[in-house]
């Protein structure tokens, strides 16, 4: 067993042929794109025709590329917290793909991370987000800003909290980064998981002092 090429799938361990892979064939085929009935503005699969979460939401159009179930969870906890780095690689392949066949939003001037507060990174090692959104600019020709935004407050994590603790942890944890100009362009915010939405809403809040033309969000999974 690799921690860069496993040869088992890790969403069900059965042995693989291919030790580059990181889903058995089945498991690959499990992966159904998010596009069936979603809201035009938040992307939620509930309700999507009368959408009640997204009133209060800052941004103009966020999408998920999957749902947030097996195995999409399955590899998005190996890359956060193993460090199975290379998985990046692959879910911007699928994120390359889901945006060509749906072109779910304009054309895009900058594409950027949600930023890691410098301590957790330090402790990480790096930004999964980061490595994601790198690897999409790549494939699709656009300008990617890794430090558009920073992170200035240190926030615990996410996980375990309600909408209400989420949107409270996050309310101003972000800032524009002073050294880039960003008025009439249209931004592109990479993350890996659309939970309730708090931490792209309050990154919303602060692209939209700057007067650009759009605020876009993509997610590899919606929850």
């Amino acid at each position: 067993f690799s921690l860069i090429y496993p040869k088992i799938c890790l969403n069900c361990n059965t042995k693989i042929e291919d030790s580059s892979d990181f889903l058995c064939v089945n498991c690959q085929k499990e992966l159904t794109f998010l596009d069936d009935n979603l809201c035009p503005k938040c992307g939620s699969p509930q309700n999507a025709q009368n959408c009640k979460i997204c009133g209060n939401f800052h941004f103009t159009k966020a999408r998920s590329v999957f749902p947030f179930s097996k195995p999409v969870r399955t590899l998005i906890h190996y890359l956060k917290y193993d460090e199975f780095t290379k998985i990046a690689d692959l879910l911007a392949l699928y994120s390359y793909e889901y945006l060509q066949k749906y072109s779910p939003f304009p054309t895009i001037d900058i594409i950027c991370p949600v930023p890691l507060h410098k301590i957790r990174k330090r402790s990480r090692g790096f930004n999964q987000a980061e490595k994601i959104s790198s690897r999409i600019a790549s494939y699709m020709g656009w300008k990617h800003i890794p430090d558009l935004l920073l992170r200035k407050k240190y926030t615990s994590t996410q996980t375990k909290l309600s909408k209400k603790e989420r949107s409270a942890n996050v309310s101003n944890a972000f800032c524009l980064n002073s050294k880039y100009q960003i008025k009439n362009r249209a931004i592109l915010v990479v993350d890996d998981v659309f939970t309730t939405g708090s931490t792209v809403n309050a990154i919303s809040k602060v692209l939209e002092k700057y007067e650009v033309s759009g605020i876009y969000i993509l997610t590899i999974a919606r929850a």
